[in-house]
């Protein structure tokens, strides 16, 4: 019997910012380059509740902002960082992202459906629901993280990896997933587990996750 190859690992563009303007104002279909949108001591970059659609930006920086029902909805960004924001609910479905990092950030809902994440980086991140339904992510890793729901159902998942963190609970129905690596977190609960296929386990996960297993097959246990 073949051994099975390795799993691939993500391929995570770096990038470095260049010299940002700052402050700026973002408009609904704006096209932004260079620019930092940070908050400031006289309040003058408010961004939560805007309505922003189709925002175009590249080489940018949210810094400390408070995005709470802010709607980016699809927006495409190339190398963007997001550094410490801070949001209830950030809508950003349709989005197509391309080398962007979000860190050290506090999200209660974000609602990225339908998106696609190419070379996407969240690290230290507390996230309460991710959802990621029906979207496409090639190379994306979750680094050092807690995740209270990740609905990945119905979404195609390539070279995808969560070291060092802790995901609640993990929706992955009709999801079709290729090196997906599932071994560096904490994994309490899955659902739709026969879309599994194409990630990968550590050994020891398997018990927690056993509940989940009996239920999707109708296994009784006594």
């Amino acid at each position: 019997m073949p051994r099975p190859k390795p799993v691939q690992s993500p391929r995570i563009g770096t990038f470095d910012l260049p010299e940002l303007t700052d402050p700026a104002d973002l408009r609904p279909r704006g096209d932004h380059e260079a620019v930092r949108f940070a908050s400031v001591p006289d309040g003058a970059q408010v961004l939560s509740g805007s309505d922003l659609p189709s925002l175009t930006l590249s080489e940018c920086e949210f810094s400390g902002l408070d995005l709470s029902h802010t709607r980016i909805i699809d927006s495409r960004m190339r190398e963007v960082r997001f550094d410490g924001v801070t949001a209830s609910v950030l809508a950003a479905q349709g989005a197509d992202w391309r080398d962007v990092v979000v860190q050290g950030s506090r999200l209660g809902a974000l609602e990225a459906y339908e998106s696609t994440w190419n070379s996407v980086l969240v690290r230290g991140c507390k996230l309460g629901f991710v959802n990621l339904r029906a979207s496409e992510l090639i190379d994306v890793q979750f680094e050092d993280c807690t995740i209270d729901e990740l609905d990945l159902g119905d979404a195609r998942a390539t070279r995808v990896a969560f070291p060092g963190c802790r995901i609640d609970s993990l929706e992955v129905s009709h999801a079709r997933l290729a090196d997906v690596d599932l071994r560096g977190a904490q994994l309490d609960q899955a659902r739709g587990v026969a879309s599994l296929k194409g990630a990968v386990v550590a050994f020891e996960q398997l018990v927690p996750l056993a509940a989940s297993f009996a239920s999707e097959i109708g296994l009784r246990v006594e």
